[in-house]
């Protein structure tokens, strides 16, 4: 029939053929910004992907602002070009190798006109040891709108004249980064002192071009009196010529290792600096001495304390006592034990801990925690048994022992004298572990 002919598709037909353009239209229809949020969230490998759904989203992941951006080292700069400013952030880890560097000058341009607000360029290094020897581009220094900047395995170029800093940078990270000619210093202070409102800076292996000359370190300053926390290493034979030069006064947690500075006014000065400070670690490689002997100020705040000791040096276990005669609120303090032997000259006893030690010293403590090199060693055993007979109002005593052999009888001989030894505290709880392998580290 003729009426039967010219009948229109069924309901149902007509349903299914436009289930994809209603299903687009209701995505597309959500307010820009509902729709921006969205978008922003899905990982940007993914979104650049959206180009392919239909024409309509051809380039709508364009005017998405605030991306987080992670591209793989062998990607183009073009990507980022149609980006919507300003990008959240970006990351990337690269093999240490020249046309990756000279990608990553490409990246930095394109990411400076997009107003970058988070840098992350991770290069790995091509041995455990090695110094870094790329130079990233001087576009890193157009990058004015960065909050936080993570540089890893490369050299910093010389800033551009007139460079005035990154005036909003909040978080600052070096990670062995090397400033390869003279006046790194002065840039590095410069920089970290035109960042006003940071508050992270964490330094673990930066190199200038003095380093390498002892007798004529190129020394520079910390200046950030709006610091909340700090990590620093500059091992003995690497003084990059850090100093604290101003005090720190709003800084709650450092981690430093100033070898470098052992029996110096600088190592003391730095103590003076940071003794605002909550949280504090604390590690030396060299312990024949009393490295903290010289602090005659109060750590105030001072609440949790982590510490390197080696049990075979009295000087090193008075070390410990130092920090505590002038921390008298420490409530957690954390021991790294050094896994070493020593002279019979250097056995300590409970007469001489007493001689040295006033049982006060540990009246707040609450946690303590021994890792690393713990065995059933007398000195050891010694100080552990001490502590528990003077910490009035300790509650938890953990100790990880160190398991280097076939026959545990000195573990469980270990673990009876500590449970059965006296203790000051009537609550306090004995929790022994017990590790394979030394732990490398007491960090905070």
């Amino acid at each position: 029939m003729a009426s039967s002919g010219s009948s229109s598709p069924s309901p149902k037909r007509r349903r299914v053929g436009e289930a994809p353009a209603a299903g687009t239209d209701k995505l597309l229809s959500l307010p820009t910004e509902i729709l921006d949020i969205i978008l922003a969230r899905i990982p940007f490998k993914h979104l650049v992907r959206t180009c392919c759904l239909s024409r309509a989203w051809r380039r709508r992941w364009e005017s998405v602002p605030f991306l987080d951006i992670e591209l793989s080292p062998g990607s183009s700069a073009r990507v980022l070009w149609r980006c919507a400013a300003p990008v959240h952030g970006f990351r990337t880890v690269a093999d240490v190798r020249r046309r990756n560097i000279y990608r990553a000058a490409r990246w930095l341009r394109a990411l400076a006109r997009k107003r970058v607000r988070e840098l992350t360029l991770q290069f790995k290094p091509s041995s455990e040891i090695s110094r870094p020897n790329r130079l990233l581009g001087p576009a890193l220094f157009s990058c004015t709108a960065l909050v936080r900047l993570h540089l890893e395995n490369c050299n910093m170029p010389p800033a551009p004249q007139g460079f005035s800093g990154f005036p909003k940078l909040v978080w600052l990270t070096l990670d062995n980064i090397t400033l390869p000619f003279k006046g790194g210093g002065a840039q590095l202070e410069r920089l970290i002192a035109a960042a006003t409102r940071l508050a992270v800076l964490e330094l673990p292996a930066v190199f200038t071009s003095a380093t390498s000359d002892p007798g004529d370190i190129e020394t520079w300053a910390i200046r950030a009196p709006n610091l909340r926390e700090l990590f620093i290493i500059m091992p003995s034979a690497e003084d990059n010529g850090c100093r604290f030069a101003e005090e720190l006064p709003l800084l709650e947690k450092a981690y430093i290792v100033i070898d470098c500075l052992l029996g110096t006014q600088d190592f003391l000065d730095a103590f003076r600096r940071i003794a605002t400070v909550n949280k504090l670690g604390f590690v030396s490689l060299y312990q024949s001495n009393n490295n903290l002997e010289g602090i005659t100020w109060k750590f105030e705040n001072l609440r949790d304390a982590h510490l390197n000791t080696n049990f075979g040096k009295q000087s090193s276990v008075l070390s410990v006592v130092s920090l505590l005669k002038f921390a008298p609120d420490i409530e957690h303090l954390y021991i790294m034990a050094d896994d070493t032997e020593w002279l019979e000259e250097d056995k300590i006893d409970e007469d001489s801990l007493n001689t040295e030690i006033s049982g006060d010293l540990f009246a707040r403590l609450k946690y303590v925690s021994l890792i690393g090199g713990v065995k059933y060693f007398s000195n050891q055993m010694c100080f552990m048994k001490f502590l528990l007979s003077k910490a009035r109002s300790l509650q938890i005593f953990a100790v990880t022992f160190v398991y280097d052999d076939e026959r545990k009888e000195w573990y469980v001989k270990a673990c009876r004298e500590l449970m059965e030894c006296q203790k000051a505290s009537p609550q306090v709880v004995f929790i022994p572990k017990l590790s394979y392998k030394p732990q490398q580290t007491a960090g905070l």
